[in-house]
């Protein structure tokens, strides 16, 4: 609906129309832009027109005051504490917790919410004193509303803004864009820019923090105030609080106590000109050794935005609490546009200004790669107070994400336990280019024996593919060969999707689900067991498990919230959950602790995927000695197997056994049992000369 729609008359007083109901609140539930020049603004003008005021700000809406600085003492804090709120997000958030919905707290706490719309700029405020050849007070009484449609209404007339004005008699005259009054609507558009540009030459004008400096205002001590104290907030008791707040700035925390390691990776890492990266295993505190690396560089340069950008939106949201602690209030780049564009660009434009010396962002690479955050950040031009840490760094290295590494970021920092990107030795070698070398490397092996992660026994299981997988394995690796010729370019799309598309054979055999329902005895206490399952195999593992064989069993994937996963993950550790069927979200960022016992029917060969599943399982927990790993190895079916060499599909046969020797040697080579886990494959190894790879 268009202002043009609504019957306004062209003159209104207050003896025969109600201004709030017949103008204001009309007016302003159709209208995104609401310009206002007055010598006499009172916050009760807000509380007879919350409704009004509420459609406004629901569209979006921006309004501009000019106004003289007589104003009630009341007033003025609210006007100051909304104005600090726009650069200390501590009081924001602790305005916007006082508030349920705009109307009821314009109803009931008319001043927090007049401090809550100047600290979200759905009202600014500019204080007008006259100068030059004009002396006395600014004394306007003019007012101009916009809709979206671009029609405008504008009105002069005796009214004040507040309760008295609508008690007295008070007259409008009110002029139309679209009638032939339209030269006097663009006329008062015009001389209110110019006023609020400080173009005038008779009137200089003054926003809320310059006005405090400049000592303009004249207060109104003793004016009664035109409305009833709310009894469920009181803005000197807001205001006098926060005064004593401390606001946070980047530190360790006191509970946290560097390792030695730790302490060597961040030296490295600052001896390397602040970049590099940390090849860490999962469970030794990659997170921690970054935040407490970043807060020793703000403690040295004294100005720092740290961009920290994730895969997934649940990794960030596990950062943005994390660094919490470390005294940051990072804004959470993802998801809706609406959540967080209008933040970012304030608090990026007070980091230019030098408002603010230390600011943080967490984003996701899909949101990075969007324009919108970075348009942003290259607006303020932003770039040379950068630290950019990129976790799980190895999904940084398509060529779509190289494209928008920050190159003018000077520190740097890039997290992994397994920074190599298989099949991909040229993404592997841009990403070592941008972020450096590894400076600091904390492998699985040293988390073991440092009793950061818990022992292992390892049992590598074999199961023959079905003829028809294996006649599928067979013809995707003649088609990848043809494709993927040259190790040292890097490998085509096109190549890509089909060594995925060859594993997923391997990963969702049928046999699996054979051995499970062979092996996995249904009166058992199966408590604090995984089952990492492949996708196309995934629904009926998940039936086999806990319909047919009654297993008290849940699905954890994607599917499930972080909310409900930590609900999942607290009836497995107390045992109303026995069996966790997961897929690829516990591959990174989600963490299983209590887990005693892993099926991985899913046998990854990309090592990083392997890698980050065991140490995933192997998290320490209360009680927990030891973890149990069963690995079914998908081997191609006996007749194969039995000729060795003289197989007509040795190399395929041999590139199969090669894919999955290759897990079962590094699985094997830090298990408990690590010879007998050998033996196993030694003889199938040898037949096909991989003893020696």
């Amino acid at each position: 609906m268009s202002i043009k729609d609504l019957e306004i008359p062209i003159a209104l007083n207050t003896s025969k129309d109600n201004l709030v109901n017949d103008f204001f609140v009309p007016l302003l539930k159709e209208s995104i832009q609401y310009d206002r020049g007055v010598g006499y603004f009172s916050s009760g003008w807000i509380k007879e027109n919350f409704e009004g005021m509420s459609g406004f700000a629901s569209n979006g809406g921006k309004a501009r005051w000019i106004t003289s600085p007589i104003l009630s003492k009341e007033d003025w804090d609210a006007l100051l504490l909304g104005s600090n709120a726009k650069e200390d997000e501590l009081l924001k958030d602790a305005l916007e917790r006082e508030i349920e919905t705009l109307a009821r707290t314009l109803k009931q706490g008319t001043l927090v919410a007049l401090s809550w719309m100047v600290a979200d700029e759905i009202i600014d405020f500019k204080l007008a004193k006259p100068r030059n050849k004009l002396s006395s007070e600014y004394h306007a009484k003019v007012g101009i509303f916009t809709d979206t449609y671009g029609a405008s209404i504008s009105f002069d007339g005796s009214y004040n803004d507040s309760i008295n004005g609508l008690y007295n008699f008070e007259s409008l005259k009110v002029f139309r864009s679209w009638d032939s009054s339209n030269s006097y609507v663009e006329h008062e558009k015009k001389l209110f820019e110019m006023i609020w540009n400080n173009q005038d030459p008779n009137i200089e004008v003054f926003n809320i923090p310059d006005a405090a400096k400049q000592k303009i205002l004249k207060l109104r001590e003793n004016t009664p105030r035109p409305y009833p104290r709310p009894d469920w907030i009181k803005i000197d008791t807001l205001k006098n609080n926060f005064e004593e707040v401390k606001i946070p700035v980047p530190s360790l925390p006191s509970k946290i106590k560097l390792r030695g390691y730790q302490k060597e990776a961040i030296e490295n890492w600052k001896k390397n000109n602040y970049r590099g990266i940390f090849e860490m295993a999962t469970g030794t505190g990659k997170t921690i050794t970054a935040l407490s690396a970043s807060v020793q560089l703000f403690q040295e340069k004294k100005e720092l935005l740290t961009i920290v950008t994730t895969p997934y939106t649940h990794l960030s949201k596990q950062w943005q609490k994390e660094m919490e602690h470390f005294g940051y209030r990072p804004l959470l780049v993802a998801e809706s546009r609406k959540k967080w564009l209008e933040k970012t660009s304030l608090l990026i434009r007070d980091v230019k200004a030098g408002r603010l010396k230390h600011a943080s962002l967490v984003t996701t690479n899909a949101s990075f790669l969007k324009s919108s955050l970075r348009e942003i950040l290259d607006k303020y031009n932003v770039w040379n107070k950068v630290l950019f840490i990129a976790d799980e760094m190895h999904h940084c290295g398509s060529q779509e994400m190289l494209k928008t590494l920050p190159p003018a970021a000077p520190y740097r920092l890039g997290l992994s336990a397994t920074p190599v990107r298989t099949y991909d030795e040229f993404g592997t070698q841009q990403l070592i280019d941008y972020f450096g070398d590894v400076v600091y490397e904390f492998g699985l092996e040293q988390a073991i024996e440092q009793g950061f992660l818990t022992p292992y026994f390892y049992h590598p299981i074999p199961v023959h593919l079905y003829d028809d997988e294996f006649a599928e394995f067979v013809s995707l690796s003649k088609k990848l060969s043809r494709m993927f010729q040259n190790s040292d370019e890097p490998i085509s799309e096109a190549a890509l999707k089909i060594a995925i598309k060859r594993a997923r054979v391997l990963n969702n055999t049928q046999s699996k689900l054979d051995w499970v329902r062979e092996n996995i005895n249904a009166d058992e206490d199966h408590s604090h067991t995984l089952f990492y399952v492949g996708d196309q195999i995934f629904a009926e593992a998940r039936k086999l498990i806990g319909f047919e064989k009654k297993i008290p069993a849940h699905e954890f994937t994607h599917r499930q919230n972080l909310k409900k996963r930590g609900e999942l993950l607290t009836q497995f550790a107390d045992k109303r959950v026995q069996v966790l069927i997961a897929m690829k979200c516990l591959d990174e960022g989600v963490d299983v602790p209590p887990t005693r016992r892993a099926y991985f029917l899913a046998s990854s060969s990309v090592s990083r995927e392997f890698i980050q599943r065991r140490g995933r399982v192997l998290r320490k927990y209360e009680g927990k000695e030891f973890a149990e790993i069963y690995d079914l190895i998908s081997v191609p079916p006996e007749e194969y197997l039995s000729v060795g060499k003289y197989s007509k599909e040795y190399n395929i046969v041999r590139s199969a056994l090669r894919r999955e020797f290759l897990r079962v040697r590094e699985f094997a080579s830090l298990a408990e049992n690590k010879y007998q886990a050998l033996d196993l494959l030694s003889d199938m190894a040898d037949d096909f000369d991989l003893l020696d790879i």
